[in-house]
């Protein structure tokens, strides 16, 4: 997978993580919002493990690009989204 070009994994499968993460924070609140509280704990969690997974096939590839000011760039960018993920 490392060999895959950083622009694919971050625009074709970036996108698609971000409209699951998005509908995973709404599903949880909701669920909080209707007592089922492990629930939402439950769906946070997935949500995470999503994030997580893409991040880590992102991180791999972030060498994969025609400028080299990319690769710490998004580097430095799945960190403060997985960060954003874990305080949401």
């Amino acid at each position: 997978m490392s060999a895959e070009k950083l622009w694919r994994v971050w625009w074709v499968w970036g996108i698609p993580v971000a409209w699951a993460a998005s509908a995973l924070v709404l599903a949880a609140e909701y669920a909080r919002s209707a007592g089922w509280q492990t629930g939402g704990h439950a769906l946070d969690l997935v949500r995470l493990a999503i994030y997580w997974w893409w991040m880590r096939i992102a991180w791999s590839c972030a060498g994969n690009v025609a400028n080299p000011i990319w690769s710490p760039l998004s580097r430095a960018v799945l960190v403060l989204g997985l960060t954003a993920n874990a305080l949401i």
